[in-house]
Parts: C-alpha cells; sequence; structure tokens
C-alpha cells in the first residue's frame, strides 16, 4: 500500500509541474527533481506509464540558455562568492549583545589592552633585545629620485602658452615650477626629461633639466633645439624655487654647487649633455647663477685686473 501511495504521489508531482512549466516562463534559475532511488523503480512502472502520456517537462531548451552570455547567468552581475567565501569581520566594542563589548576581547587594563606599537622589538625585558641580536650587514645607499617630465607634456605646455622660450636664457626648472606644470618636494633631486610624445615633438626649445634620456636629448635636438643637464643640490634647488624665503631670513644665496664624486662622471659627459663639459682649472662655475654678493666681489676683482 504504502509503494502505490508513492507512485500516485509522483505521478501527481509530474502532473503539477507540467503545468507549472506551461504557465510559467523559467528563468537563470533551474529547478532541479530529485531522483527516486533504484529499489523503488518497479513501485514506479505504473507511474511512469501514466508520465508518458504527460508531455515531458523542458522538451526544449530552456529560455536562458537562448539568451546572450552578457545577460544571461553567466554575466558577471550574476556571479556570486560561494557561501562562506567571505566571513564579515566582527565589530568590536558595540554593545555586550555583539559578543565583544566593553572590553573588546583585550581583557582588563595592562600595556597589551593598549592601542600602538609597544616596542617588544627593541625592549626584552632587560636581556638582549631582538633588535640587537640580528646582524647587520652591507650599507644603505640613496638614489637620487626625479620629478619625471615628458615631451609631449612640454609641447602642450608651449602650444598653450603656458611656456614661452626666453631669448637670452634657457628654460630651468624654475620655469617649470612656477608655469605650475610639476610640484617638486623635498626627496626629489630634480627634474628627469622623457620621451614619451617625442616621436611627434617639432618645438625649438633651450631647456636645462637635472637628467634626460638618451631618446629625449635626440628628440630635443633633432627639433632644432638644445638641451643641457644640470646639478643642483637640494640647497641650491631651494634657492633656486624660492629664493625670497632664503632671503627673507637675512641669509646670503648658497653659490651653485658641483656634484658630488658618484654622479660626477653624468655631467662631466657630452654623451649626457653634462654642463660640467669643457670646464677649464680656474674658471666660474655658472658665473650667471652666482649669488649677489659673489658677483659683485668677481667684478671688483675684474675691474682690479683691467686696472692693472
Amino acid at each position: 500500500r504504502s509503494k502505490l501511495k508513492l507512485a500516485m504521489f509522483s505521478a501527481c508531482v509530474h502532473r503539477c509541474l507540467s503545468r507549472a512549466a506551461s504557465s510559467f516562463v523559467l528563468t537563470h534559475r533551474v529547478v532541479r527533481v530529485p531522483l527516486l532511488a533504484r529499489s523503488l523503480s518497479d513501485a514506479m512502472a505504473p507511474a511512469v506509464r501514466a508520465s508518458q502520456r504527460i508531455p515531458r517537462i523542458l522538451s526544449t531548451p530552456p529560455h536562458f540558455l537562448a539568451l546572450p552570455t552578457e545577460l544571461g547567468p553567466l554575466a558577471l552581475h550574476q556571479i556570486r562568492d560561494n557561501y562562506g567565501a567571505r566571513v564579515k569581520k566582527r565589530r568590536v566594542g558595540r554593545g555586550i549583545g555583539s559578543g565583544r563589548g566593553r572590553k573588546c576581547g583585550r581583557g582588563s587594563k595592562g600595556k597589551k589592552s593598549r592601542a600602538g606599537n609597544h616596542g617588544f622589538l627593541t625592549k626584552a625585558g632587560g636581556q638582549t633585545t631582538f633588535v640587537k641580536k640580528v646582524p647587520k650587514r652591507g650599507f644603505y645607499r640613496p638614489k637620487p629620485e626625479y620629478r619625471h617630465f615628458n615631451l609631449w607634456q612640454l609641447e602642450e605646455a608651449f602650444r598653450s602658452g603656458r611656456l614661452k622660450q626666453q631669448s637670452d636664457r634657457p628654460l630651468t626648472v624654475r620655469d617649470l615650477f612656477d608655469a605650475k606644470l610639476l610640484t617638486l618636494r623635498q626627496r626629489h633631486a630634480g627634474v628627469k626629461l622623457l620621451a614619451r610624445g617625442g616621436e611627434t615633438f617639432d618645438t625649438p626649445v633651450h631647456i636645462e633639466v637635472q637628467a634626460a634620456t638618451r631618446r629625449a636629448i635626440d628628440a630635443i635636438e633633432k627639433a632644432g633645439g638644445k638641451i643641457t643637464t644640470v646639478y643642483y643640490s637640494r640647497l641650491t634647488l631651494r634657492a633656486k624655487l624660492k629664493p625670497e624665503q632664503i632671503l627673507a631670513k637675512g641669509q646670503l644665496l648658497p653659490r651653485p654647487s658641483l656634484p658630488p664624486p658618484r654622479i660626477m662622471r653624468r655631467y662631466v659627459s657630452e654623451e649626457k649633455r653634462g654642463y660640467l663639459v669643457g670646464l677649464e682649472p680656474g674658471d666660474v662655475l655658472r658665473p650667471h647663477e652666482q649669488p649677489p654678493h659673489v658677483q659683485r666681489h668677481m667684478r671688483k676683482a675684474q675691474e682690479a685686473d683691467e686696472g692693472t
């Protein structure tokens, strides 16, 4: 009797599903019907024979399979993580009922209950600290960091009128800074000119930067311009950009400085278009950038030499 009831129930289920399939349009969700056990196959024989007279459910492919993938179940906005893949972080200090209220799981008082770095690497209760136990090897040599500036930005500044070539002097980092084309921080050692946009660069310009790539130099000279790489120390660069701040403190402007030995080769190289190429012993380094008090001294010395 129980087998007969089960067969009748399965036949009713098939009949209900066939009616639902004819009155509703299936969406991206797939209805899965559980299969009956193999041991009940004999008991289901009458129901199977009866179901053969009923039109099959999903005799045609579901509608969602005919849709394009960007609108169907495989679209990106339909993809979801598996259940439990993302665990919501517990928020502490949100009331006693939250499970981590009041003391937030940190216990009562003490250093470990407070926020911040406790300095466990530098403290060991009188013993040798971890910082002292670890051996130190090698050395640290900081590399100069430059503010990058491309050729397409330079050409765009000329076309928009933000930059104009001076007839009596080359463009310097001060001109780029005053035109608000770049911002120089304290960590920057100057401006490095890059060659992006050099294929279409056709503006003859005379410019001085702190470093430049080989392609950028070729593009500048191909357009009929001239480029020179000039070294500025941190103090001289600050005096170049904002001399009024140094003068407001009653201090004298610094003299142009020579590059350190490890980068001296860059500024005496003709390939890098260094500003020290052809400098002889006894020559004045960049006389047009000497501060006023040095220029007065040089003028007096020159007048004295002419008088003699």
